[in-house]
Order: C-alpha cells, then sequence, then structure tokens
C-alpha cells in the first residue's frame, strides 16, 4: 500500500469509502492509538504539519468561544519559552499575543497569575510547550490549566516535545484541552524526502464539533 503522499497514488479526497477501506483502517487504527497516548477525545488528521496544527487548534478554539457567545476572548497568553511558531499561529488565528515571563526556562508564575488576573474578561487561550524548548518540565503545568480553565480560557498544549511525555504522562491528564502531533518527531516517520509529515491534532469533548471538516463531507476529519 503506497503512501498517500506520493506521486501516482491519486487517491481522491471523495472516494467511496469501500474502495479506500485498507487506508481507512490504517488511519482509524492510528486514531484510536493516538486517543491512547493523548488521553482526548477525538483526533483530527487535517493538519499536515505541526504549525498547521497550532493553527487548526487554535481555530477550533477560537470556534468554540464564538459559538458559545465568548467571541470577545481575543487573548491568548504565551510564556517566553514557548516553541517559536506559537505567537504566528496565536496572530494568523485572530488572537492577541500577551507574553508571559519565564525563569531560567520555567514559566514565572506570579507574572503568569497577573497576566491571568488582568485579562481574565478577555482570555480566549494559553498555549504552552511541555516539556518546554528549554527543556524543563513544569511541576506547575496542572495549575496553569486549572488557572486558565476557571477564568474562562482552553489550554492549546504544543506537543513538539511529546516524546518526553509518552509512558510517563498524556496533554489530556494534565489538563490541555487541545494538543497537537509531530508524528515526525514522536513516533519516527520519516521528515521531508517524500514524507508524510503530519500534524494531528487530539481534543477534549467539547471541542470535537469545532474539529476542522469540509463543506461537502460532514465525515472528513
Amino acid at each position: 500500500m503506497a503512501p498517500l503522499t506520493w506521486p501516482g497514488v491519486n487517491l481522491h479526497p471523495f472516494v467511496p469509502y469501500n474502495q479506500a477501506e485498507g487506508y481507512l483502517q490504517i488511519i482509524n487504527e492510528l486514531r484510536s492509538y493516538l486517543k491512547s497516548v493523548t488521553k482526548f477525545d477525538e483526533i483530527s488528521f487535517q493538519p499536515n504539519s505541526g504549525a498547521s496544527g497550532e493553527y487548526a487548534g487554535l481555530l477550533t478554539i477560537a470556534q468554540y468561544l464564538r459559538s458559545n457567545g465568548q467571541g470577545h476572548r481575543k487573548i491568548c497568553l504565551i510564556p517566553k519559552s514557548a516553541h517559536g511558531t506559537n505567537p504566528a499561529s496565536a496572530i494568523l488565528a485572530g488572537f492577541k499575543v500577551v507574553v508571559v515571563e519565564v525563569d531560567d526556562g520555567r514559566v514565572n508564575m506570579k507574572d503568569f497569575h497577573e497576566k491571568v488576573l488582568k485579562y481574565k474578561d478577555e482570555l480566549g487561550a494559553y498555549m504552552i510547550t511541555f516539556p518546554s524548548t528549554a527543556g524543563k518540565y513544569e511541576d506547575t503545568i496542572q495549575e496553569m490549566c486549572e488557572t486558565i480553565h476557571k477564568n474562562g480560557g482552553q489550554v492549546y498544549m504544543d506537543g513538539a516535545n511529546m516524546n518526553a511525555q509518552v509512558g510517563y504522562t498524556s496533554p489530556g491528564f494534565l489538563g490541555a484541552d487541545v494538543c497537537h502531533l509531530n508524528l515526525h518527531k514522536t513516533f519516527a516517520i520519516p521528515h521531508g524526502g517524500g514524507g508524510p509529515g503530519m500534524g494531528p491534532i487530539g481534543v477534549r469533548k467539547h471541542l470535537i464539533p469545532y474539529l476542522p471538516t469540509h463543506p461537502y463531507s460532514e465525515k472528513v476529519n
């Protein structure tokens, strides 16, 4: 079975399911594995890279907020220790970025709580890379997730360093609402040179209706 991204495969995106059962079996098995690893309720395979996973995840949060009359929540808190693509993705998704200070690679909790309090009426999301880009495990990660939720926001966890969580913990257990997975990092598929690179996102149950889909197909995710 050839990879979908290889030239010459030509599998139409709207091919009848009964003509793509082999591919669907692989996709659904992978979905089951990733749900188990992340402790999320659903996985979307739409994003084709980590950066597009970030963007898709933030759009999912934004649509959730709008659908619940909270569209004014445009502030996205991001620690200085976050992956560099985080602020770019947040801005593209319509959020206003507010930076949280860090100390020796870890979130400065005093500044974190001050920023949450200051923007609590506009807080939409918190993006955090866990472990951080500096390689630090935030021992306050669950406290941060709980604080964001209490103040009306959603937690986006950057899964760039997810390989350091597997077997020890999971984004869902820690309190994240969304997380993208760099399959070329955590699960060692080829990256570049023919791919396939991929950045699927996992979400909690309340965000499932807002996952990316296609206007001509209700089942594509």
